[in-house]
């Protein structure tokens, strides 16, 4: 079952694909870790996985500053998730 949420937008840049393996990616607030098929979407209504971005739309180019987890519902600031005190 995917489960799709919208991020807050606070400006456009244009940014590449960024996977990030240095890092274990969780949620700041209550440590849930989103897993490869877990799904966002953009106000463009691209749906994609926003830490294969590093929250960067691929459709529209939009940089989200915010994610919110699809667990407990809470914003963060996106790059909080990437936790390397691991």
């Amino acid at each position: 079952m995917s489960r799709v949420l919208r991020f807050h937008e606070t400006d456009r840049s244009i940014g590449g694909a960024t996977k990030d393996r240095e890092h274990v990616i969780r949620c700041p607030k209550c440590g849930w870790r989103p897993g490869k098929d877990d799904r966002w979407m953009c106000a463009c209504s691209h749906v994609w996985n926003t830490f294969d971005t590093r929250g960067i739309c691929p459709e529209c180019y939009a940089a989200w500053k915010d994610t919110q987890c699809l667990r407990c519902h809470q914003w963060s600031v996106h790059e909080a998730w990437y936790d390397s005190d691991v």
